[in-house]
């Protein structure tokens, strides 16, 4: 006789945990869509506020705030074009932003990768120091006292010179772990070949920190672009042709009386370049988080 081993039927608690997993992935599913719908709302619900009150007119306004008009009123569009004369500060911000930006992206560059090959002494209190520096506002008042003395107050290239700062540490910090994950065994061919410093930068480190560089360089162009007091501070009130776009859209804005609506229409205007820049290169920065997170 051959004896049968009895086992007991494992189904039920099979099902009852298949049951639980699939709860859990509900509440999980549900948990996340309320985050991202919170998110949504406390985000994108200004955007759409100011965007609302572009296309109202002063009289709905002021009588129902809250409520979307029944008709658009474009004229606050032309009227914010022509008021603050923004066709020459949207120029005077391109190229603020993209020229500060390019300069503080070379120049985090320049400093991240003797850091990351530890080619100076004390790179790691330099490193500590430039990630502080991602923490900390930007001081106004040295700055100021620093422009009168150097002769750059109110002036195009004092202005892109003192903005290169703000971008600079978050770029040192992400070229820094790129430069990282690059083999040493590169830099000793290179120079094995005879490859100068700088030649080795652009020919080598460029192409394999293209994603970091892109980050740096709009993060800095975004920082110069959304810039609201230092055209205050660094620019003065008697030279309107060197105004960036945040600076002429205050003039809608005053202690007695203030337009409103041409005001939301300035700063929808203001940010439509930056929405375009972005939207076009969402797959790029996409690429970059991507190549920042996965190490080959």
């Amino acid at each position: 006789m051959t004896a049968t081993s009895i086992r007991p039927d494992s189904r039920p608690a099979s099902r009852q945990t298949r049951r639980k997993t699939a709860g859990l992935r509900r509440e999980r599913f549900w948990a996340r869509l309320a985050t991202g719908l919170l998110i949504a709302v406390v985000f994108l619900g200004p955007v759409l506020y100011v965007v609302m009150i572009s296309f109202e007119s002063p009289a709905h306004f002021l009588r129902s705030p809250m409520n979307p008009p029944t008709s658009a009123h474009l004229s606050n569009f032309s009227q914010a074009w022509t008021g603050a004369d923004l066709a020459r500060e949207l120029v005077n911000t391109v190229i603020y932003s993209v020229v500060g930006s390019a300069l503080s992206t070379a120049l985090a560059l320049l400093i991240a990768f003797p850091l990351a090959r530890r080619l100076v002494r004390g790179h790691r209190p330099l490193y500590t120091l430039l990630v502080v520096g991602l923490f900390l506002p930007l001081a106004y008042i040295p700055l100021f006292i620093e422009a009168r003395d150097l002769h750059l107050y109110n002036d195009l290239a004092g202005y892109i010179l003192l903005h290169v700062e703000p971008g600079m540490p978050l770029g040192v910090v992400l070229l820094y772990a790129f430069i990282l994950a690059v083999p040493t065994e590169l830099d000793e061919a290179a120079w094995l070949d005879g490859t100068g410093y700088l030649a080795y930068l652009l020919r080598v480190i460029v192409p394999l920190t293209r994603p970091a560089l892109l980050i740096s360089f709009l993060y800095g162009m975004l920082q110069v672009w959304n810039d609201i007091i230092g055209p205050v501070v660094l620019l003065a009130g008697t030279s309107p042709n060197l105004f960036p776009v945040t600076r002429g859209i205050f003039n809608f804005y005053g202690q007695n009386e203030s337009a409103y609506t041409v005001f939301a229409a300035a700063v929808v205007i203001a940010s439509l370049p930056l929405v375009i820049l972005f939207a076009a290169t969402q797959r790029q920065l996409v690429r970059a988080s991507i190549a920042g997170s996965v190490k080959n």
